[in-house]
C-alpha cells in the first residue's frame, strides 16, 4: 500500500484507499465524452466493477503509482499517476474529472505532489508526459509545475501531441528540500 501524499490543498490517496463514492466519481470521469477527448480516448464503457478490478490490478504493478486526487474538503476530484516507472524516469498522467475544479489550481498542486514523490522518494531523474495541443489548460498546469516543451508531433487523426519533460535538477531548483534547509540552518547555530 502506498503512502498518502499532500501538497497545498490536495491529498493523493492510493487507489486501494478509495471508497465507493470515489469509485463512482472515477467511473463517471472515464465515461465523460469531453474528458475522454482531452485524453485521446473513447468514453469508457466498462461497468464499474470491471474498471475497479482493472485499475486495482494496474496499481499493484511495480511500474505504476496511481492515486485518487482529493480537494481540501476531502472530495474526490480526479486521478494522478506515474506509469512506465523505470530506474531513472517515469511518465505522468492526470485527470481532473470534476469540471467544477477546472482552472482553479488543483492540477498544478496535484502535479507538485506526485513530482515530490517521483523525485524525492523514488529518486527519479526525469518525468515526461504527453498532452494534446488543443488542451491549453493542461499545458498551462504542466508549465506552472516547471515542465518544458520538447516537441510537437502530428497524428494521423489531425491532433497534435505536445511532449514535455521535467528533470529532478530543475524540480529541486524550484523546490529546495525542506530538510536540507533545516539542516543548513541548524549547522549555522552550532
Amino acid at each position: 500500500m502506498g503512502a498518502v501524499l499532500r501538497y497545498g490543498r490536495v491529498t493523493l490517496k492510493p487507489l486501494t484507499d478509495l471508497d465507493q463514492a470515489a469509485w463512482q466519481r472515477l467511473h463517471a470521469h472515464f465515461r465523460d465524452p469531453e474528458i475522454a477527448h482531452l485524453n485521446g480516448t473513447l468514453p469508457g464503457r466498462l461497468p464499474l466493477w470491471l474498471l475497479r478490478l482493472l485499475l486495482k490490478a494496474d496499481s499493484r504493478r511495480p511500474d505504476r503509482a496511481i492515486y485518487g486526487l482529493f480537494d481540501e474538503a476531502g472530495d474526490y476530484i480526479g486521478t494522478v499517476e506515474l506509469y512506465d516507472i523505470g530506474a531513472r524516469r517515469a511518465t505522468l498522467g492526470i485527470i481532473i474529472g470534476e469540471k467544477s475544479h477546472w482552472g482553479r489550481g488543483y492540477g498544478p498542486e496535484a502535479i507538485a505532489a506526485i513530482l515530490e514523490h517521483a523525485f524525492e522518494t523514488l529518486r527519479l531523474e526525469r518525468v515526461v508526459l504527453s498532452t494534446f495541443g488543443d488542451n491549453l489548460r493542461a499545458q498551462a498546469a504542466f508549465k506552472k509545475a516547471g515542465f518544458k516543451e520538447l516537441r510537437r508531433l502530428s497524428h494521423r487523426q489531425g491532433r497534435i501531441s505536445v511532449q514535455m519533460e521535467l528533470t529532478a535538477t530543475e524540480w529541486r531548483q524550484r523546490h529546495p528540500p525542506v530538510t536540507g534547509l533545516l539542516l543548513s540552518a541548524a549547522s549555522r547555530h552550532e
